[in-house]
């Protein structure tokens, strides 16, 4: 009973996910991560209306720092991703739930130790443009990005510096979201 196309059928005690196609695993996987990072949003929404912006920010800050090196070592651990080089890094977030499945991305590997990584297209930005929400946008993108793609740079090796070369507003929709250097120094 390999390579289900869903689980329409019977329920069946012994299934695995093994037992589902690359397409299904795939969309599980799609599922899950806009799960994981559409509870963030709720959950600040919540805390803004209820304690007001710096509190839910800070709260949110504090969560993220926390979280986040246990989503990377997570992440490199289930695909075997090795090194302390820009490669090594790259590898991460174009598999992390919370960023590289869920977002369109160009990745610039000049070298080992030096790449461009441009965001195309974020579902953040679009949804800060549509409800207007210019506080969240500065604070997720200058307060919670920044320092935490520098933490995950550090992850892969202590001398690799994070830089972003480009962060929202967009000028128009068909401008870029973000732009980011790594560089191990």
């Amino acid at each position: 009973m390999k390579d289900l196309r869903d689980y329409s059928g019977e329920f069946n005690p012994q299934l695995k996910l093994q037992d589902f196609s690359k397409d299904v695993l795939i969309r599980m996987l799609v599922a899950a991560s806009k799960l994981y990072t559409g509870i963030d949003p709720l959950w600040v929404a919540a805390m803004r209306k209820r304690f007001g912006d710096r509190v839910a920010f800070d709260y949110d800050k504090e969560i993220w720092q926390t979280g986040t090196l246990n989503e990377v070592r997570r992440v490199a651990k289930a695909l075997n991703i090795t090194g302390n080089d820009v490669a090594a890094l790259f590898k991460y977030f174009q598999f992390s739930p919370g960023f590289g499945v869920l977002f369109d991305i160009d990745w610039d590997l000049k070298d080992s130790n030096h790449g461009i990584m441009t965001v195309t297209r974020c579902n953040g930005v679009i949804w800060w443009e549509r409800t207007k929400d210019h506080t969240l946008q500065k604070f997720t993108c200058e307060e919670i990005e920044v320092p935490m793609f520098q933490r995950v740079a550090a992850y892969f090796n202590p001398r690799m510096k994070a830089t972003a070369l480009k962060l929202p507003p967009r000028k128009s929709e068909h401008d870029i979201a973000c732009r980011w250097e790594f560089k191990v120094e």
